[in-house]
């Protein structure tokens, strides 16, 4: 759970950093074309969710972004174990109830927001070296996005990174 701190002109400041929060609900959207994915957080307000978009790879032409979330979060996998694959049910319902870790960051008119991909928890399908692996990726994909973001996070390391 996260701690709120008011401040004195009556608003909210939410903690940097790596979160772990549980998905309270999942709601997909397009903007002009582009599919996203909102979650939204146990006690939380509304105005603090995590948007993920669609990403594709340009040389697989693999969709990665939402794919990652579902994968990430353990949510709509069904594994056939015939044939030892797996597949993803994308429905966002499948996204409610599931814990994930969330980096949250100050952006550049001082509000918190999520950095706009998740990582997973230690659980039986992801080990500790599986969580630090993600949590690096998505903190320098954040550093490489330093132009919408401002401050320093702690990495998974204790180092500071900037951006």
């Amino acid at each position: 759970m996260l701690k709120l701190d008011l401040n004195q002109t009556g608003g909210s400041s939410f903690p940097e950093g790596w979160t772990t929060v549980l998905i309270n609900d999942a709601k997909e959207g397009d903007h002009n074309g582009t599919r996203y994915v909102d979650l939204f957080f146990q006690d939380q307000p509304d105005t603090l969710k995590c948007r993920i978009w669609t990403a594709t790879n340009k040389k697989t032409e693999q969709e990665f972004g939402i794919a990652n979330l579902f994968h990430h979060a353990w949510a709509g996998i069904v594994v056939d174990e015939e044939t030892n694959t797996a597949t993803i049910d994308d429905d966002v319902r499948h996204l409610k109830g599931k814990t994930v870790n969330v980096l949250f960051y100050r952006n550049e008119n001082g509000y918190t927001d999520a950095v706009q991909r998740i990582a997973p928890v230690l659980s039986e399908h992801f080990t500790e070296e599986d969580v630090a692996i993600v949590k690096g990726g998505v903190e320098r994909y954040h550093a490489g996005r330093k132009t919408k973001t401002n401050g320093t996070v702690t990495s998974t390391t204790g180092e500071a990174v900037p951006f």
